[in-house]
């Protein structure tokens, strides 16, 4: 597996979803496995560690990895004010912000945790002005990440941001975007990505504002941008790419989606397209939950046919099976392709076995 293979699948689904549960494995390896099968994460975690890279962190629908020459865009249209909190800067959080692009000037690559010490800044539990359990730099530093003046070569191996200033993250002259054509290139995107989809599945790919991508949307289809399109089953207007090629025949290839992959993680998506119920339990308290703690919705080329709640118990070197639930009856040729997925799977996260539970 090469980079460039990498780059051809960032090139089409834009964006890896990034989160810290570490079940499995991390959110954004599992999306590249599910399209590409084993490959090394290393790869990965290289390339977006290098400066100028075609693949960088930003928020996009959550925080993903996305592909570099979308991140002025989305700096024009993302609207984190829970995380941009400059706007309750003291005089000492703006002096720490200028001492931080200072810094990282000089050590591109630097956490928020070296750069506090490196700056000699307070603890977490020494301060208390906004509640929550992170010191002034980390205050600082994500408030400059959501600007976009600092991004990120990459994490660490304790999963932090490597921060470094966006001139030396970025390809190009960092001229800033008019954010009516941002918008519009995102939607394109958005759309060359999902393929087809209401203005909400639109929107929601890269957390836009849902009028002004309706109301964008309604334009770009008088000039032609998109085409405007029926779906039977689907009350809603639906778009799509000018030429779209739909293919007569889909292989009855079996894929697991992680809970976090840009194909599922719109539900409402999943339920008017793939008549697909999926909700991820893990905030929901254990007696409460239906399926699991971490279940992967099951793919068989292009319908939904189960889920399987999996775990990686890495001292027993073993991928735990903890339930699986089809959509309808088991079948004996899904069951056998989900074998020998989960087998090459194990294999990927460098464990020795299969086990399931029951």
């Amino acid at each position: 597996m090469t980079t460039r293979k990498i780059n051809s699948t960032l090139d089409s689904i834009a964006q890896l979803q990034i989160d810290s549960i570490n079940v499995v494995t991390r959110a954004h390896y599992m999306p590249l496995f599910s399209r590409l099968g084993s490959y090394d994460t290393a790869l990965l975690d290289s390339h977006v560690s290098k400066k100028h890279a075609r693949t960088t962190e930003y928020w996009a629908h959550e925080a993903s990895y996305v592909r570099s020459d979308l991140v002025p865009d989305l700096i024009a249209w993302q609207r984190r004010r829970w995380i941009d909190r400059s706007e309750h800067f003291t005089a000492e959080h703006h002096e720490l912000s200028r001492k931080v692009i200072d810094y990282l000037r000089q050590c591109p690559g630097t956490t928020a945790r070296e750069l506090s010490s490196a700056l000699n800044v307070a603890p977490v539990g020494e301060k208390t002005h906004w509640g929550w359990n992170w010191n002034d730099t980390k205050y600082v530093t994500e408030s400059l990440f959501a600007q976009g003046k600092i991004l990120s070569l990459g994490r660490s191996s304790q999963f932090e941001r490597r921060f470094a200033l966006a001139s030396d993250v970025l390809p190009g002259d960092g001229a800033p975007v008019v954010p009516e054509a941002a918008l519009e290139r995102l939607i394109l995107r958005s759309l060359r990505s999902q393929g087809i989809g209401t203005d909400h599945c639109i929107a929601e790919y890269f957390r836009l504002p849902l009028k002004l991508v309706g109301a964008q949307l309604e334009h770009m289809s008088q000039r032609g941008q998109v085409e405007s399109v029926s779906v039977r089953g689907i009350s809603k207007q639906c778009y799509l790419l000018p030429g779209t090629s739909i293919p007569r025949k889909i292989d009855d290839d079996l894929r697991l989606l992680s809970p976090f992959d840009s194909m599922v993680f719109n539900r409402r998506r999943l339920e008017a397209f793939f008549d697909f119920n999926y909700r991820v339990e893990i905030y929901v308290p254990q007696p409460q939950r239906r399926y699991g703690y971490y279940v992967y919705p099951i793919l068989l080329g292009e319908k939904f046919v189960g889920r399987i709640d999996l775990k990686a118990e890495r001292q027993k070197q073993v991928l735990k099976v903890q339930s699986v639930h089809y959509e309808q009856e088991s079948d004996p040729e899904i069951e056998r392709q989900l074998a020998s997925e989960l087998t090459m799977m194990a294999s990927w996260l460098g464990l020795d076995e299969v086990e399931h539970k029951l």
